[in-house]
């Protein structure tokens, strides 16, 4: 009886020996992966290292174009030129139903006015929301080399678009032409200085 008690307690140390190893194991396992979830939450990007591994160089030239990606900025055209609500326009009736259309002409508009944004060499190529409203800005300061632009344009410019974008107050036929005819003589003006910067520069002899 003395040699089944002692094969019961040898059984008894094995099994718990196994069970300890076996919970052991699975906690070991539970906290690695724990580990590795929040390691891979705190980094910013791929697990793996955008050019691991590569030369130098182009590990500097990746890091310069992904830098460029925050400053890339989309605005779509709001309204295409088939689209089907812009027959509500031409239906009579109370037109003020109809301000949110005029509201994205005008929006529209800024870009259709192909007003060269980037003669200065300040702005891009294409502008749109805050981007505009900092260039129409510019435009007001005193260094600027478009000194012909008169700041009245500029001002009725500035109120077209803070309404048409944020206002909520009437905007409609007559403050749309109102606007459309501001931002059309702007782009009269900057080409024409363009133009005339270009031929000063062109006429200057080279050193």
């Amino acid at each position: 009886m003395a040699f089944g008690s002692n094969w019961l307690s040898g059984v008894n140390v094995v099994l718990v020996m196994a069970y300890g190893s076996l919970v052991f194991v699975l906690l070991f396992i539970f906290v690695k992966r724990q580990i590795m979830r929040f390691a891979m939450k705190s980094r910013r990007g791929p697990h793996v290292p955008v050019g691991h591994n590569a030369p130098k160089d182009l590990k500097e030239e990746i890091d310069i174009q992904l830098s460029k990606i925050q400053d890339i900025k989309y605005e779509p055209q709001l309204l295409a030129d088939d689209d089907t609500r812009l027959l509500q326009l031409e239906t009579q009736g109370n037109q003020n139903c109809y301000n949110y259309l005029y509201r994205m002409k005008a929006l529209d508009a800024i870009r259709a006015s192909e007003i060269p944004f980037h003669a200065e060499g300040r702005h891009p190529h294409s502008l749109m929301g805050k981007n505009f409203r900092s260039y129409l800005l510019d435009l007001r300061n005193t260094s600027t080399p478009f000194k012909c632009v008169h700041k009245a344009l500029i001002d009725t410019l500035l109120d077209g678009y803070e309404t048409a974008r944020y206002g909520t107050g009437v905007f409609g036929l007559s403050e749309y032409l109102r606007y459309q005819e501001a931002l059309n003589e702007l782009a009269t003006v900057v080409k024409h200085e363009v133009g005339a910067l270009s031929d000063n520069t062109s006429q200057q002899p080279k050193t």
